[in-house]
């Protein structure tokens, strides 16, 4: 059976993950990405914002 055009293929569902597993995956992602796990960038980017919105 021939497939009509612009009909896109169906996807097969991905396994959904654990809470743990979902947590492992998004640190492991964060420290490939270099990310500050302190949260001491995140919290000076969110002061400069304050401070120019309470202005």
């Amino acid at each position: 059976m021939a497939r009509k055009a612009g009909v896109p293929k169906k996807q097969k569902a991905k396994p959904k993950l654990t809470d743990k597993e979902q947590s492992e995956r998004f640190k492991e992602t964060a420290r490939k990405l270099g990310v500050d796990e302190t949260g001491e960038s995140f919290d000076a980017a969110f002061r400069k914002i304050i401070k120019q919105t309470q202005r």
